[in-house]
């Protein structure tokens, strides 16, 4: 009698066992590769939006050219405002400027009364020091002058015509006095430094009862300030209040020290140059005046400037020291 079940009877459970795991790897494949596919496009995406304008990356593709765009846009824009602003006078560009070092030990000269006749202006151009020029208002010459001084590389400045002390009385045309108000002073120092092209500061004519009044130099410190002009106290008066006034409005200390060529005797202008280089030897800076048309005084200047910078003394313009 047979038995069911013996050795001779078809197993077909294994087959079966192995077509389904056949069918879950081919499902585990698929997944795989669906998992692979939308794994990369996220990277994809992930890189586009990383380095696109608006993301953390974008600067390294297109920061340039945003930038680039912007320098435009902005010199169109600074083109368009000075185009429709005044330059101010410390804007204006000086050609060929004389070289200006204002290393210690260093010198400054402002040279006053320029506008004052013409027979040492050559004299003046030849010398090779960054000098820096007062043009008095209302002269016939000093406009001329104080654009050819510009051209040739010096700085140029406005000489203010101020009111002098008994019995050496001044007056002139576009002059400060005791007693004007704001408003007046203001409308007289503009009318003074449009005479005067490429200005970019000022310092007193002359001047004592003028100079030695606090409110009046205080409101002509404010008029600079506000345009951004340079003050430098002439020092004309023992009591000259323009010193006090620029520095109760933070601007920086420019005081003359030495009149160079007090007197003209060229002995003497020689003896203040050396002041003025002892004074920087021990101060650091130094400023002194002298003037446009005595007779000497070009000459020797000249003279002096070229033996003290073979000393080791430098020369600047008065705005771009203090003391």
């Amino acid at each position: 009698m047979d038995r069911v079940g013996s050795d001779e009877t078809p197993e077909v459970f294994p087959d079966m066992r192995e077509i389904a795991l056949r069918r879950e790897k081919a499902r585990r494949r698929r997944r795989l590769r669906h998992w692979s596919i939308a794994s990369v496009l996220s990277l994809v995406l992930l890189a586009l939006f990383l380095f696109s304008s608006p993301g953390p990356f974008g600067h390294l593709l297109f920061g340039s050219k945003q930038n680039e765009a912007f320098s435009e846009d902005r010199e169109l824009e600074v083109s368009s405002g000075e185009a429709n602003s005044p330059v101010s006078p410390q804007d204006t560009p000086d050609p060929a400027a004389k070289g200006s070092d204002n290393r210690p030990p260093c010198v400054a000269i402002v040279v006053d009364d320029v506008g004052n006749g013409d027979a040492h202006t050559q004299e003046w151009l030849s010398i090779d020091a960054p000098l820096t020029f007062a043009v008095m208002p209302y002269c016939e010459l000093g406009p001329g002058q104080a654009e050819r001084l510009h051209q040739e590389g010096f700085q140029v400045m406005l000489h203010v015509p101020t009111a002098n002390a008994k019995p050496n009385s001044f007056s002139a045309r576009g002059q400060l006095e005791s007693g004007m108000d704001r408003s007046t002073v203001f409308s007289v120092l503009d009318a003074d430094i449009a005479q005067i092209p490429h200005a970019q500061g000022i310092n007193n004519h002359q001047g004592g009862a003028g100079c030695d009044d606090y409110a009046l130099m205080r409101l002509m410190c404010e008029w600079a300030a506000e345009r951004g002009l340079y003050v430098v106290d002439s020092n004309s008066s023992a009591r000259s209040q323009v010193t006090a006034a620029m520095e109760s409005l933070g601007m920086p200390r420019r005081r003359n020290q030495v009149f160079i060529d007090h007197d003209n005797d060229p002995d003497y202008i020689r003896g203040a140059m050396r002041k003025l280089a002892d004074l920087a030897r021990s101060n650091g800076t130094a400023i002194g005046i002298c003037h446009w048309h005595r007779p000497n005084t070009a000459r020797v200047v000249g003279e002096m400037v070229r033996a003290l910078r073979a000393e080791g003394i430098k020369f600047a313009f008065v705005r771009e020291i203090s003391n």
